[in-house]
């Protein structure tokens, strides 16, 4: 036996009736996804978010810069410390007769050589038999 109503007897369609919810939720989702993107508190957001990483940025540079100026700073003063310390240390009367010392003689050993450049070479005698 046929029925005489077919559509009577008929399931209903549960997976277009799903697919359709999905899509709608989708829709939904992406509709309430693009008006959070295009809102002023997600701008504001953005911006504050980006002036703080700016400001922290140039607020490392800076202290990275000024410590390298220090660090500069502070080795170059040892350095110069050191420098001066050194001159101190250092006795000058003496470094000055040493170097007087060694030039005299120089000057003493050029003027021997000199010295035995003009002497005349003696002659011998004539020797008598």
């Amino acid at each position: 036996m046929v029925p005489s109503n077919p559509s009577a007897h008929r399931r209903p369609d549960v997976k277009g009736a799903a697919k359709n919810a999905a899509s709608s939720a989708g829709q939904a989702a992406g509709t309430a996804a693009k008006k959070a993107w295009n809102s002023e508190s997600r701008k504001k957001v953005t911006s504050t978010v980006s002036r703080g990483v700016a400001s922290v940025t140039a607020k490392s540079s800076k202290a990275i810069a000024n410590k390298v100026a220090d660090t500069i700073e502070q080795q170059t003063k040892q350095q110069m410390e050191a420098m001066q310390a050194r001159a101190k240390e250092i006795d000058w009367k003496d470094e000055v007769q040493k170097g007087a010392a060694s030039s005299l003689r120089w000057l003493s050993q050029r003027v021997a050589e000199l010295a035995n450049r003009f002497t005349p070479v003696e002659k011998e005698p004539p020797q008598n038999p």
